[in-house]
């Protein structure tokens, strides 16, 4: 029965290594966030045959700064990294008839901007900032992975015997709230600009592994406090890249 039980904590061990191995991949795939990068919607690009952007620079003048190859879609998205010293872009379009049609410029130096821009109407402009709507719906997008991984978790401190249960349960309550409600400010964003937020992730998931071993520590007296360290990296490991699995499966990347 010893030997059953030790067999299945380094099985768990054993997965919970293999899937932290997802985090390089992750990484790379992640791309460093950069506060000059810019996104363009465009609308109505199917009869379009190319797309200029122009950026201003320190004389005030206009100059043409990165073309892009039309897609001839209904729509398109076009991406660029503006010039440090640029405060302001406009969008050119020539479509198949020859027609030239050059957008009114507009203001780029905020932080998180997204654009688009409409072929038919010639209006360049903002998107919506939904920033509020976001945070008006942060509770409901914390629900999934807040009862994937207490599930997950609950699970894994089966074959380790964590009784009450209870206690893994109420300690996740905290650390998962805690960690998606940071991950959802922007605060965090402007925080480790220049980084991936992948790299935020881990570190908040290394954190709250040392948070829950403490306090499984003061709640599990009797246990081994190897025991209880292993748990919490296994529990965490597997919580995280089983959701990242699942989540991958479920929108097939």
């Amino acid at each position: 029965m010893l030997n059953t039980t030790h067999s299945r904590r380094m099985g768990l061990l054993l997965a919970a290594l293999l899937l932290l191995c997802l985090i390089p991949g992750r990484a790379r795939a992640n791309s460093a966030h950069n506060p000059y990068y810019k996104d363009v919607a465009l609308s109505d690009t199917q009869d379009v045959d190319s797309i200029a952007v122009y950026v201003d620079g320190p004389d005030g003048a206009f100059c043409l700064f990165k073309t892009f190859e039309s897609e001839h879609r209904k729509d398109q998205k076009i991406y660029f990294e503006r010039p440090k010293d640029a405060a302001r872009f406009y969008v050119e379009v020539t479509m198949a008839d020859g027609i030239v049609r050059a957008s009114e410029p507009v203001d780029c130096t905020g932080y998180d901007q997204d654009y688009k821009y409409n072929v038919k109407t010639n209006v360049l402009k903002e998107k919506a900032d939904l920033t509020l709507l976001y945070l008006l719906l942060v509770p409901l997008f914390m629900i999934a992975p807040l009862g994937f991984t207490i599930l997950v978790e609950f699970l894994v401190a089966l074959p380790f015997k964590l009784k009450p249960y209870s206690h893994v349960i109420l300690i996740n309550l905290i650390t998962n709230l805690v960690m998606n409600m940071l991950l959802s400010t922007r605060a965090l964003a402007v925080s480790i600009k220049g980084n991936s937020v992948l790299w935020a992730i881990v570190l908040l998931e290394v954190a709250v592994v040392l948070v829950e071993y403490f306090f499984y520590t003061k709640k599990y007296k009797d246990q081994p406090k190897g025991k209880l360290f292993a748990f919490s990296i296994v529990a965490n490991a597997l919580s995280w890249g089983l959701y990242e699995l699942a989540q991958r499966l479920y929108y097939g990347l």
